[in-house]
């Protein structure tokens, strides 16, 4: 059987995997929170102990702790050397970085050091590296709230409609309409009554 600690563990590195899926900014620090939990916490926790296996596994799912005592551009310089020069990248484990490490430093980088990583990126991956901040999945709740309210777009007050009035919305909320499991991961930011209109039109059923 596990120990608590194990147990312990465990959990805490399920909720830091289920904040780099939404996209969240991890921090190390005391100050970060996610859903109401003390993680950033957990983080700095760990790198004190030097607990070898815990770093690792913590790393593994895409938390660089060297990035939190280097200055942006240091970093950005090594992350870059450190794409160019591997045989087999993990396209979300870098992805993972650049979003919680690179893009909030932007305004610090130099022009010429963003041009190189971005042509390093698409010889590698074949996509183009976008520097806009990538939309969470509490920003698209909330867009979808405000197509709820919006009497104007949405004088019917439903939360599912035809494609061409929700727009780049429709795809997202189509998944969590027919997928009770998806939308019950993000039931709890829903007061009562907005549940219970869900319910009515075949949401969490």
């Amino acid at each position: 059987m596990e120990s608590k600690r194990k147990q312990n563990e465990n959990e805490w590195l399920a909720l830091l995997e289920n904040a780099i899926k939404e996209s969240v900014q991890i921090r190390v620090s005391h100050l970060f929170k996610y859903k109401g939990k003390n993680l950033g916490t957990f983080l700095v926790s760990s790198k004190r102990k030097q607990n070898t296996e815990l770093i690792r596994k913590i790393e593994n799912l895409g938390v660089n702790f060297k990035m939190h005592s280097k200055n942006p551009v240091a970093y950005l310089e090594k992350f870059t050397f450190q794409l160019s020069t591997d045989n087999k990248p993990n396209k979300q484990h870098y992805i993972t970085r650049f979003n919680s490490y690179l893009l909030p430093k932007k305004e610090f980088l130099e022009e010429q050091k963003i041009k190189e990583l971005n042509s390093i990126w698409k010889m590698k991956f074949g996509d183009i590296r976008k520097w806009e901040k990538p939309e969470t999945v509490l920003d698209k709740i909330k867009n979808w709230k405000n197509f709820r309210y919006d009497e104007k777009v949405n004088p019917t007050g439903k939360w599912f409609d035809y494609r061409k009035n929700m727009g780049k919305l429709y795809g997202w909320v189509y998944s969590k309409k027919t997928n009770t499991d998806k939308m019950n991961l993000i039931s709890e930011y829903f007061n009562d009554q907005e549940l219970d209109e869900l319910k009515k039109e075949g949401f969490l059923n």
